[in-house]
């Protein structure tokens, strides 16, 4: 059986968001050590994630940073790029068999929580979808830049947010599934709706706010 046909049966998805979490502590122990802080900044922080961690793996998984999503012929111009592109064996028989993890920074505060909605979660959801869920499953990963009182109490002003900008989408309850204890917390979220092909979306959030270079904060 090939590895992303798994993902249909939670084993390589629940494989890629434990890398993930992994990936995530190892770059914040790291960040102690050595003292070369996270700038505050989406883009800066994914790309460390991607190219010292992520990528380096045993799983036979390629992570891409910044991939162009669906080609529009008239205007010669992608709709979006993705964050991170998770690929496999299957990508190369077909272009489309991948899954995709989009970031989003968060500080507790309206203003990103409403990005993480409007230039996060719509994105997998809307009509057409700017990012695609070739398995039905994607990722949001929020980046905690700033210390938060209470991760569930935030997820639960997004969750707010999605309802009252996502209509005509019908959003499950969002369900809490782990807190490793060491700043790493998930959540899944469905989504359906008639314009929509049904998307499962795991929302991680993982608390870098000790690591973030001050002077960006």
């Amino acid at each position: 059986m090939s590895k992303f046909k798994k993902v249909a049966k939670h084993d390589l998805f629940n494989l890629i968001i434990l890398h993930v979490a992994v990936s995530c502590e190892k770059m914040k122990n790291d960040c102690n050590e050595s003292q070369k802080y996270l700038a505050n900044h989406e883009d800066k922080i994914s790309n460390r994630l991607v190219a010292q961690y992520l990528d380096k793996n045993s799983l036979e998984l390629i992570f891409i940073l910044q991939k162009p999503e669906n080609f529009n012929a008239e205007s010669d111009t992608f709709a979006g790029r993705t964050d991170i592109s998770v690929m496999s064996s299957d990508t190369l028989k077909n272009r489309s068999a991948y899954l995709t993890i989009e970031c989003k920074r968060l500080d507790g505060g309206k203003t990103l929580n409403k990005k993480y909605v409007k230039e996060g979660i719509t994105r997998f959801v809307e009509h057409p979808p700017r990012y695609s869920s070739y398995y039905g499953k994607s990722i949001m990963l929020g980046y905690i830049v700033k210390a938060i009182n209470g991760i569930s109490e935030n997820t639960k002003k997004i969750d707010d947010i999605q309802r009252e900008l996502l209509a005509g989408v019908q959003i499950s309850e969002m369900q809490f599934v782990s807190d490793d204890g060491k700043g790493f917390t998930r959540y899944h979220c469905t989504y359906q709706g008639k314009d929509i092909i049904d998307v499962e979306l795991a929302h991680l959030f993982y608390d870098f706010s000790s690591v973030v270079d001050k002077k960006d904060s």
